[in-house]
């Protein structure tokens, strides 16, 4: 064997250990990804550690037709609801005016409560100094087969236009 000199040996040791300190590095960088690799095949497997990866799969894509299923449900459900909802009395709106001369505060008025479709009902309540008369009058189609003021027309046109809240119609005298 050739005599090597103290600092070839220290050089040969050094390059070796080097070698040794990379291929430990190697070793660690691979266990923490062999490791997350690991907990990736668990949490992919389930609660039961005892199935094979087509078991685990199976799983999976059973419970996501599940959940497909249960949102298919759900839209048809919503479906209804928008449905039930375009019946329901949606738009409202008020007219307030003076029916007789003689009266003052705007006392009278007419509202009419309309769905989606413009059906509904118009309410209307005249008031005087000795008597309330209250009307209440189908709509169906914007309409009524009933004779309808001007006030109620109003009432209608408002709902529809989607206004809230009350008008304050001039002083009209129904005499």
């Amino acid at each position: 064997m050739p005599d090597l000199t103290l600092e070839q040996m220290t050089l040969a040791l050094a390059v070796v250990a080097g070698v040794a300190l990379v291929c430990f590095l190697f070793v660690i960088i691979f266990a923490v990804k062999l490791r997350r690799a690991r907990r990736e095949y668990m949490m992919l497997r389930g609660e039961s550690g005892d199935r094979d990866i087509v078991a685990a799969v199976s799983h999976w894509v059973r419970h996501v037709k599940s959940l497909e299923d249960r949102v298919d449900v759900l839209a048809v459900a919503q479906e209804e609801q928008g449905a039930k909802t375009r019946s329901a009395l949606q738009r409202f709106h008020m007219v307030r005016y003076d029916a007789f001369d003689d009266m003052g505060g705007r006392l009278s008025f007419s509202a009419a409560l309309l769905d989606d479709h413009g059906d509904g009902v118009v309410i209307t309540s005249i008031n005087g100094r000795t008597e309330t008369r209250t009307y209440a009058k189908p709509v169906q189609g914007l309409t009524s087969e009933h004779n309808l003021s001007d006030e109620e027309r109003e009432a209608i046109a408002g709902a529809v236009a989607g206004a809230k809240g009350e008008t304050q119609a001039g002083s009209r005298a129904l005499t």
